[in-house]
């Protein structure tokens, strides 16, 4: 998974999950989409969400990845 979000970039990454409006939570099917992100992602970002906000979350998800957060996920049944 660290794999496919490098490819498509952190920002697109950030964009895809809180601009998504599906109601149940995120499912990243494999190869659905060839890196299984959202196509149809919005162009324009929610009211809620500056470009500014974004550009801070991306600058801190640059920093430090997105292992940390994915192993709390991968460790739930443990």
């Amino acid at each position: 998974m660290e794999a496919e979000m490098a490819e498509v970039g952190t920002a697109y990454v950030l964009k895809n999950i809180l601009t998504t409006r599906q109601t149940g939570p995120p499912i990243l099917p494999k190869g659905e989409y060839g890196t299984g992100f959202n196509p149809d992602m919005p162009d324009t970002l929610p009211s809620w969400l500056t470009e500014d906000d974004l550009a801070y979350f991306v600058s801190k998800f640059e920093k430090t990845g997105f292992i940390g957060g994915l192993n709390y996920y991968r460790n739930l049944n443990m």
